[in-house]
């Protein structure tokens, strides 16, 4: 249902979430070095076993600090090789985008599942979530017998 990035720079390494009626799916690739995949974590969660949904934003310092200090080199370095600059600059910006990540977490049964994407699908983030709530909303409302009944008296007349 969801395909996210997993990567700023390797944006074409994708992950998968899917919601329905009973789990909450999902398959995220193993990366080595950032970009190198290596197979992928599966996991299937039942709903009634989600609990504390939340999302945030989280700052790696190292990545942050790198792409500035290879920016700034790049900066440093305009007047000697534009191209080579250019690239390094480029280089540097990627690695400090990458420091900057969204997160979606949710506790299941006593262990914390977090699904970590680039700052650019915060979107994608906040759909994920929202059909995780309505989900396990509709889940809460079928145990919920006063609501049944409200429903259904409402429907006959």
């Amino acid at each position: 249902m969801f395909d996210f990035s997993v990567s700023l720079l390797f944006f074409w390494i994708k992950g998968h979430l899917e919601v329905d009626g009973r789990f909450i799916k999902t398959k995220i690739p193993n990366v080595i070095l950032w970009f190198i995949p290596l197979g992928a974590e599966e996991d299937t969660v039942p709903l009634k076993n989600v609990s504390n949904l939340r999302t945030s934003t989280k700052y790696r310092v190292f990545p942050i600090i790198l792409g500035a200090i290879l920016v700034l080199s790049a900066l440093g370095s305009l007047g000697t090789s534009f191209i080579g600059a250019l690239i390094i600059a480029l280089i540097g910006v990627g690695i400090f985008g990458t420091g900057i990540q969204k997160t979606l977490s949710f506790d299941k049964s006593g262990s914390v599942q977090v699904i970590s994407v680039p700052f650019y699908e915060s979107n994608t983030l906040v759909a994920m979530k929202n059909k995780i709530v309505a989900a396990l909303s509709d889940d809460t409302d079928k145990t919920d017998l006063n609501l049944y009944f409200d429903k259904k008296s409402t429907s006959v007349k």
